[in-house]
Formats: structure tokens, sequence, C-alpha cells
């Protein structure tokens, strides 16, 4: 009823989301540590990642998938909880201890996003332009990652070629929304060299060299 409605709308904004649920447990706990100013979601093969620069108090998003969709929710947090209904899941996850929020099983869109350090929502970092970021480490044995923002959805590829123009892996090849991506990549099975990983999507290419020491 409206009673129970004005109660669990701690912020007194006219929604009930995890706005609320943060502000009740700072008022608990109190500030613990440094807010985060800046906060990215950065998708690593089926896990979601947080990447924020101090403490995030809650997250609550929305997600559109099909009916093959399956979630597990990180258990690093003092709450992770979510609900389905047909094609949408709701998931919020309370104080999370691990830049890791989810791993999913099938392909998901996410339609809405809620952010929040210890005063209020704030903005989710979206990427502007199409570039790869550094490989870390770099030189590397037998494992490097690197980062790609994609800021339209579109074709997508990234591979590693070796100097020769030779393709000796393939990291992506298919369709990806706008966000930031990280992939890892296996050298274990190639020799010692340079090699160049090129991302590609439509008028766009980015490339970065990394050189594998073994």
């Amino acid at each position: 009823d409206d009673f129970a409605v004005n109660c669990a709308d701690v912020t007194g904004d006219g929604a009930i989301n995890v706005l609320d649920i943060v502000a009740i447990v700072n008022s608990i706990l109190g500030d613990r540590s440094v807010d985060a100013s800046s906060v990215r979601l950065i998708k690593s093969g089926s896990a979601l990642n947080l990447s924020a620069d101090g403490f995030i108090g809650g997250v609550q998003m929305t997600l559109s998938h099909g009916s093959d969709f399956s979630i597990e929710l990180t258990d690093r947090a003092m709450v992770a909880d979510y609900r389905t209904e047909g094609n949408e899941t709701t998931l919020i996850i309370v104080a999370p201890e691990s830049d890791e929020l989810f791993i999913a099983d099938g392909e998901y869109e996410i339609i809405d996003v809620i952010v929040a350090n210890s005063e209020g929502e704030m903005d989710v970092v979206k990427p502007s332009s199409f570039e790869l970021s550094e490989a870390y480490p770099n030189p590397f044995n037998p494992s490097t990652s690197i980062n790609l923002s994609v800021p339209e959805a579109g074709y997508v590829s990234v591979m590693v070629y070796n100097v020769m123009g030779r393709l000796v892996s393939t990291l992506a090849d298919g369709h990806m929304n706008a966000s930031d991506y990280s992939f890892t990549w296996d050298a274990s099975a190639v020799p010692s060299g340079v090699y160049l990983i090129t991302a590609a999507a439509e008028n766009h290419t980015s490339t970065q060299k990394v050189m594998l020491l073994k």
C-alpha cells in the first residue's frame, strides 16, 4: 500500500530501487571507504565485471535475454539476488567486494542500470570511441589481456596475427553491443615473438603490438 511504499522510499525520489537499500545500509554502518568517482561495466567472456576507482554501494540492473538464459551472481557481496520474469531479469547487488558481478550463460542486453556510491547514483562511463587498450602484461608468457571499447553495436572481430600477417588466433568474431569488453589471449601454442592484436568494425580498426617471451 501507499504507507509501505513511502516507508521504502528512503531517498524520497518517488522510486523504490537499490538507491534506497544503499541509503539504509549507510545509515546503519556509516561511511566505510572512499567513494568511487568513475565506474565502467566490462564484459569479459561470460562474466560482467565492474571497474571502479573506489567504494560502490550497490548495483541494480535489468537484462533482456532469450529463454535459454541463466545467471549466477557473485557470492562476494552483502546482498546479491535476482528475479526473472519472461525474457527479463532484474538483479540487485549491494556492496560488491569483487569486480565480477555475475556469470551468464546465453546472450543478453543491458536495458537499464543503476550504480551507486554512498552519496547516490553515478553515471556509468560509456565508450566514446572504438579502440583497444594497451595489453597487460606486455611482454607476457603465456597469456595477456586487452580491453576493447565499442561505442556502437555492430559486427566486430578481434584477431591475432604474427608479423608475417598470418592469423594465429580469433578472440572475437560476431555482433557486439555497445560496451566495454575484455579479452585474454593464451599463447601457449605459439612460439616466442611479436604479434599484432587487431580489432575491426565498420570504418574502424585498432591494433596493439604484443611480445611473447617464453
